[in-house]
């Protein structure tokens, strides 16, 4: 073998075992290195989601050197300590906790953490009739009902009529969760509303009663929009809508009672007359002139 092939063999033999001893040397060092425990994510956390400390929290060796003042501790806080928080960001897998990453129930800005971007945070009183005997819980879904009095053809009517639909509970009275899932009479309800939505709520509140309708998990989103009849009282009294076919999403006292006599249940009489022929009284019923009845 040529001497400088032998010479670059030795060269690269050196090379080798120095970067090996190197290596060792320097794992070595990081071994001997002083640890302490920090609170790291065992899990991915979304912005806005809950704490599940089992799950979501863990104690991690973390070297001295690199523990910032920002970084929670075993020393100061355990994984539990943060059961229920918020996260106001999203935190990776084995990303290192610090004390702005969480916030707790009873610190400021914690609704505003749960808020998704654009939402709103409204709160409506409730008993046990109108917030469903308790069995609704942080996270639910709900539609909202309103119950009042109106003034149609001359007189006062009573209403009901579905006007916001499929929003988020985030709070019964100042519990932002119930991981035992226990029925609690609570006196207000929070609800996760868009700007709009926060104004017909509160304008609701003044005309009468909001009441809430639980909706199902498993339920398709339906929509007052999706609906092809008419919605609202306005609607209505523009249209013509058979007596036994009321309008979804609103029902009116004589839907309920077929006791009470609408309003406009007296139709109107026009006296006709016709050359060569005698008068006639024809009067057309609240259904349409397509069902008037002619009366001598």
């Amino acid at each position: 073998m040529p001497a400088r092939s032998i010479a670059i063999l030795i060269l690269g033999l050196v090379i080798a075992v120095g970067t090996a001893v190197s290596l060792k040397s320097r794992m070595g060092q990081q071994a001997a290195a002083p640890k302490s425990q920090v609170l790291v994510a065992a899990a991915d956390i979304p912005a806005g989601s809950f704490v599940r400390a089992e799950y979501h929290l863990k104690l991690a060796d973390w070297p001295q050197d690199n523990i910032t003042p920002a970084m929670l501790t075993s020393e100061t806080v355990q994984p539990a300590d943060y059961e229920g928080a918020v996260a106001r960001r999203a935190i990776s897998t084995g990303e290192a906790i610090t004390n702005s990453m969480l916030v707790k129930s009873n610190e400021g800005g914690f609704m505003s953490a749960v808020l998704e971007p654009g939402k709103r945070a409204v709160s409506i009183p409730v008993d046990p009739t109108s917030g469903n005997a308790g069995f609704i819980f942080p996270g639910d879904r709900v539609d909202l009902i309103l119950t009042h009095k109106i003034d149609l053809n001359g007189g006062e009517e009573r209403a009901s009529e579905t006007f916001i639909e499929d929003v988020r509970v985030l709070a019964v009275d100042q519990m932002l969760d119930n991981p035992e899932n226990k029925a609690v009479l609570a006196k207000t309800v929070t609800l996760e509303v868009t700007p709009k939505q926060a104004e017909e709520i509160n304008v609701a509140k003044d005309l009468g009663k909001i009441s809430l309708s639980l909706r199902s998990l498993a339920t398709k989103k339906d929509t007052v929009g999706d609906t092809d009849g008419p919605t609202t009282f306005d609607e209505v009294l523009q249209q013509e809508v058979p007596a036994d076919l009321p309008p979804q999403n609103l029902t009116r006292d004589t839907d309920v009672s077929k006791i009470i006599t609408p309003r406009d249940a007296a139709g109107t009489r026009v006296r006709v007359l016709r050359p060569g022929a005698e008068p006639q009284e024809i009067e057309f019923n609240p259904e349409g002139a397509s069902r008037a009845q002619e009366i001598r």
